[in-house]
This record gives structure tokens, C-alpha cells and sequence, in this order.
């Protein structure tokens, strides 16, 4: 909408003893905001603004320059709000009727002129895209007597976002190349379609209703269209305003796999096998992979006690770690390792974290510690006859053909680099975040994840 459009709207809103606006100029598209101050507003929504002496509405009424705020979902990252194409005010309180309105929405910002002056003015805001609810927000405001007022409403997302990813097992034949993750409820059915990146399948739905519980189902084929996979759950909820992540499991079979959904957290899915996977030894080179590793914490993650690194299963069995060790070199002959005791084993598609006593680890030791300068790591099996995963790391610059490393950062691999991790360009260099924290840049201790996309 053009800068010097007006909407013209019928109000009968009174005023204390007032006579009735009719056909009042109270909406025009404007630019700027200044947010002076902050309160909170009823639905969890804020309110900001300030206002002077001049400036008023006609009819000595309040004048309010008001922008709309759409915000980030709750475990988001900043990103850019949904496109919106139209959007209705309402204001409202115990000595006015309500006064209403909409437009398209080219732009987020208004001036609304002749506003009835008084307290606990109530502004009620929704955004929406093709008739969708997208956004809404609320708060409380004052509107002073002819003066003009700046203000910001911030309008949370009124939709969800599911983020399911599961790893193919690079075992796995025949290969999935389709599939579909359906969500379907009394707000109406979602789907994805899926995306394959590497080794790892992923259903990315958006702008789907939260606080709602849904049917899931998840559809994967092969090349000719035979389903391989498939797995359905009634009921899951789906939080309002949340990035639900899914870690999703698939073990290979030529039949359909006996899958059932089981609830973590609000937020959170995964999928279990309906029957055991196969438990074994480790067989051949690639199978495990040093996924991840923290060879030298800094004082912020408690030194040389937060030590940690990371192996990852890219098999469709259970592996058992028994009779496999770590090993590491400092140089001139001196070698240490770690030797994996008889439960050790890892999961199917999943990673398991081994570190010291302050390290996030699903597995402590007291007796290992890798080099926090250079060294090569291997992962040892069957008597030492099986090089499972190798690596060279070096914190020189110069040194092109190691593996990048530093003082306080996290050598991460990049789960899209998996077939290709021997390669310095596979890997990047992370920092350690807050339990739970996720964002670009972050380590991912306990999973893979691409490079830049955080844990």
C-alpha cells in the first residue's frame, strides 16, 4: 500500500460525553518507530512506546504511530517472519466500543489519527498470509489528548515448525530415495516432502497450528516406489510456537519396518524400532566414525577436565565396542588408548560421547587424555587387526593436511562431509554452548550436524 494511502473505516466509538466518529481517517501506512520504553502486555506480548505534547489526532483525539513486531519461534534462530498480507487491529476498553480495523499489509507500520484518549487502551493485533493466522499479539496502552504516541506490539507466531531427521545407514539396500511425513488433526493435514543430504534424511514442515495434537505418519520408498519404511503415531502434540526437532531411528529391512513414535519432551519425538537390532561386532573400516572432539578446553569449560570426543554409528546394527580402543599418539613413540569395556555399544544412527570428569559425556574416564597440540586418533578393533576410523588433527596453521584444531574450540565433523571425512574441508571449528543451546556455530555433543547449523 502506497505511503499516502488512507483507510477509511465507519466507527461509532464514544469518548466520555462525545458525539460519535463517523467515517474518521484513522489508519494511514507510515514509516519509522521510535520504542522509548517497555511493559508487558496480556498473551506474552509487549508493548512499547512514549509519547510527547505534540502532534495530535484530530478533534483533539490521540494520534499513534504503531508498528507490528512478528517474532522468532521459541527455539528459532533470528531469522526473517513469514510474509504477511493483511492484518486486523482491534482496541479496546471498559469506557469506549470497540474499534476495528484491517488492511493489506505492504508494510507493518501505521499512523492511526482520533484515537479516544484514556488508560488501559487494549490493542489486539493478527497477521495472516492467504486467510491463515500467522501472528498475534496484545498489550495495554494509554492514549494522551492530543499528542501523538510511538509504540511497538510484538506479535508471536500463532503456527509451529517440525523438523524431523533421521540417519540412513550407509548399509542400507535398498537405498530410500522418496518419502513423506504426513501430520493430520483438527486444524487440517500438514505434509514435507523428504530431503536427503549425505546420510541423513530430513522433513521439514512449517507454519503448521500449535497447541494441537496430530496423527503422524512417515512414508519412505525406494526408487521404484515399494515402501520400506513406514511409521505412525496418534496424538503427538505439537507445542505452540515451538521448532519441534525430531530425532527420528530407521534400521534397514527389505519388508516394512515394524516402527512406533514414542514421546520424549513437549517438543520433542523420536522413532523406535519395533523389533531388536542385530548386535555385532564392528566388521569393516567406516562403519564408526570420530564424529567430534574437544582435544583442548579452555578455562571457560574447565580445561583439560572438559575433554571430550564424540563416535558416531553409521551402520543399521548395534556395534559393540568390546575389544576396541582408542588410540592416540603424542609423537616419539609415546602412545596411549582407551579401551572400551564390555557394555560399550552404540546404537544405530547414533553418537555416544566419552570425556572427562567435567566433559558433557555419556561416558567418563580418568586415565586417557588426547594431546592438545597434535596427534593422530584411531579407532582399533578385533584385536587391533581392524582400523575402524583414522585422523590426523594439528593445531599449526601450516598444516594443511591435518585436521583443523585450536585452544577452545570444538573440531566438528560436517554430517554432510560423512563419505568424505578424511578432507580438512569436511570439518569446521565450533564452540561449546549451554546444555540445550542451538544455534549456528555451536558444538553438537551426542549428535551430528551440519556445519553452520548447530547441535
Amino acid at each position: 500500500m502506497p505511503a499516502d494511502t488512507f483507510i477509511l473505516l465507519r466507527s461509532d466509538v464514544r469518548a466520555g460525553k462525545e458525539d460519535s466518529m463517523d467515517w474518521k481517517r484513522i489508519a494511514r501506512i507510515g514509516a519509522g518507530c521510535m520504542m522509548i520504553s517497555v511493559f508487558p502486555g496480556a498473551g506474552g506480548c509487549m508493548l512499547s512506546g512514549g509519547s510527547d505534547a505534540s502532534g495530535g489526532g484530530p478533534d483533539g483525539g490521540a494520534r499513534v504511530r504503531l508498528v507490528l513486531s512478528p517474532a522468532a519461534l521459541a527455539r528459532g534462530a533470528v531469522e526473517a517472519p513469514a510474509e504477511i498480507d493483511s492484518a486486523h487491529i482491534r482496541i479496546t476498553a471498559g469506557d469506549i466500543a470497540p474499534l476495528e480495523f484491517s488492511f493489506s499489509a505492504d508494510s507493518l507500520e501505521f499512523v492511526l489519527d482520533g484515537l479516544p484518549a484514556g488508560t488501559d487502551r487494549l490493542i489486539e493485533a493478527h497477521l495472516f498470509r492467504d486467510g491463515r493466522l500467522l501472528y498475534a499479539g496484545r498489550g495495554l496502552f494509554a492514549f494522551a489528548r492530543e499528542s501523538r504516541t510511538d509504540a511497538v506490539l510484538r506479535c508471536d507466531p500463532r503456527f509451529s515448525r517440525v523438523t524431523a531427521r533421521f540417519h540412513l545407514p550407509a548399509d542400507l539396500a535398498p537405498p530410500v530415495s522418496r518419502g513423506e511425513l504426513s501430520l493430520s488433526g483438527t486444524e487440517g493435514r500438514f505434509t514435507a516432502p523428504l530431503s536427503i543430504r549425505g546420510e541423513f534424511g530430513s522433513f521439514l514442515a512449517d507454519e503448521v497450528p500449535g497447541d494441537a495434537r496430530y496423527d503422524v505418519v512417515m512414508i519412505l520408498t525406494d526408487s521404484s516406489g515399494k515402501v520400506r519404511f513406514r511409521s505412525e503415531r496418534a496424538g503427538v502434540f505439537l507445542p505452540l510456537g515451538d521448532e519441534a526437532r525430531w530425532d527420528m531411528s530407521l534400521l534397514p529391512t527389505e519388508a516394512v519396518a515394524g516402527l512406533s513414535l514414542s514421546l520424549g519432551k513437549a517438543a520433542e519425538a523420536r522413532v523406535e524400532a519395533g523389533f531388536p537390532s542385530r548386535r555385532r561386532l564392528p566388521v569393516r573400516e567406516g562403519e564408526i566414525v570420530i564424529s567430534e572432539f574437544y582435544a583442548a578446553p579452555g578455562d571457560a569449560d574447565s580445561a583439560s577436565l572438559g575433554e571430550w570426543w564424540e563416535l558416531f554409528n553409521r551402520s543399521g546394527d548395534t556395534l559393540d565396542l568390546m575389544g576396541c580402543r582408542l588410540s592416540r599418539d603424542r609423537g616419539q613413540g609415546v602412545t596411549r588408548s582407551y579401551g572400551f569395556d564390555s557394555t560399550a555399544a552404540l546404537a544405530p544412527g547414533k553418537a555416544l560421547v566419552f570425556g572427562r570428569a567435567a566433559a558433557r559425556a555419556d561416558v567418563h574416564y580418568s586415565d586417557f587424555s588426547l594431546v592438545n597440540t597434535s596427534s593422530p586418533l584411531l579407532l582399533l578393533c578385533a584385536g587391533d587387526s581392524l582400523t575402524v576410523d583414522s585422523l590426523r588433527y594439528s593445531s599449526a596453521a601450516a598444516d594443511t593436511n591435518a585436521l583443523p584444531m585450536r585452544e577452545g574450540m570444538v573440531t566438528s565433523l560436517d554430517a554432510d562431509a560423512m563419505r568424505r571425512r578424511d578432507s580438512r574441508a569436511g570439518w569446521c571449528l565450533t564452540r561449546m554452548g549451554e546444555p540445550g543451546m542451538e544455534g549456528s556455530g555451536l558444538a553438537s555433543p551426542g549428535a551430528v550436524a551440519a556445519c553452520g547449523e548447530g547441535g
